[in-house]
């Protein structure tokens, strides 16, 4: 009876290593400047443990993992610059084989990429650029998410003002690349997350604006070449519907700089205006309904824009015309817009 009792204790102790093997809280060690070596150690005990567990099945280990590894962020906390690289160093080392193409398990690297992108620094924007990036990622998941992080890098306020420029560049260039219409809508969404950076004096906001506009009006312009230049339907163009009404939104803004403003739709009115007549002149069909309505809610949104630019103010609205099979009146549109440019 006693080794049966024995037995059955070491059976239950290896049915619940997740218990036996939880990493303490580091919280009261990243909020240092000067850490030790032996500190150092349960950082990346931390980092590495709690990483593993993302690989979890069962959903109450996967969100206590994805918790902890979150925690050391939360403001209270006070993460020291010196601690934040030390534990991206070991998330980095942890997240390793949750992000390698061989991991099934998209989940778990998808807690990775949104768990990095809080660190805000460099060595993480590097991870995050490899996967956003449609040349080095295959997983447009993952792609999605790399993206989303680089935006979300950009708003910890923890990079140095030259880095964002450089990631944001890059990211620009990757827009021209991506062939998922959503992985595209979040890109831009991260390009205009550069006019919300905190902490900045105002010159350098200011030149983040800039910068941000001008990414997107040259990332836009490419992209409605490359739909115009597509034979047949561009499931691309799905993205238009959420990365136009946004850009507008931006323009409209009052604090926005007014010459920005100006440059930025003098840049992409006239590809917006080819694009209309593009659309018009090539609709889908109807029988893919969501491809149809995006064409033509494309259209109407670039038609916004292209309206708040000119000056122009049309008693009907594209989207009418476009819901009622009238291609016709919106190429008199497009010669009435060319007119004005």
């Amino acid at each position: 009876m006693h080794n049966i009792r024995l037995t059955s204790f070491f059976i239950a102790l290896l049915c619940t290593p997740v218990a036996m093997a939880q990493p303490r809280s580091i919280s009261n060690i990243v909020d240092q400047s000067s850490i030790s070596n032996d500190d150092e150690q349960k950082i990346q005990k931390y980092a590495v443990g709690w990483a593993e567990l993302l690989l979890a099945e069962d959903a109450d280990t996967l969100e206590q993992a994805r918790g902890k590894l979150v925690d050391p962020f939360e403001p209270n906390v006070r993460m020291t610059p010196y601690a934040r690289n030390l534990y991206g160093k070991y998330l980095k080392e942890g997240f390793q084989p949750l992000l390698n193409q061989s991991n099934a398990n998209e989940m778990a690297a998808v807690n990775a990429l949104q768990v990095l992108a809080l660190l805000g620094t460099e060595q993480a924007c590097g991870v995050l650029l490899k996967h956003a990036d449609v040349s080095t990622e295959p997983r447009p998941t993952l792609r999605l998410w790399s993206s989303v992080g680089i935006g979300t890098s950009f708003l910890t306020g923890e990079l140095q003002d030259n880095r964002i420029e450089r990631y944001a560049q890059l990211l620009s260039n990757f827009t021209n690349k991506e062939t998922e219409w959503f992985v595209l809508a979040r890109q831009f969404d991260s390009l205009a997350a550069l006019q919300s950076i905190p902490g900045l004096d105002t010159n350098t906001q200011d030149e983040f604006e800039v910068l941000s506009f001008q990414l997107q009006a040259q990332s836009l312009t490419k992209l409605l070449q490359s739909i115009n230049d597509a034979e047949g339907v561009d499931h691309r163009v799905q993205a238009l519907p959420f990365v136009l009404p946004s850009l507008m939104l931006q323009l409209i803004e009052p604090s926005v700089d007014s010459t920005v403003r100006d440059e930025t739709l003098n840049t992409i009115v006239p590809p917006l205006v080819d694009f209309v007549a593009y659309a018009a002149n090539n609709s889908p069909g109807e029988e893919d309904t969501f491809v149809h309505g995006s064409y033509g809610g494309a259209a109407h949104a670039a038609s916004l824009l292209i309206s708040r630019s000119l000056g122009t103010d049309e008693d009907v609205q594209v989207i009418e015309l476009w819901r009622d099979g009238d291609f016709g009146s919106i190429l008199e549109l497009v010669e009435v817009w060319k007119s004005k440019q």
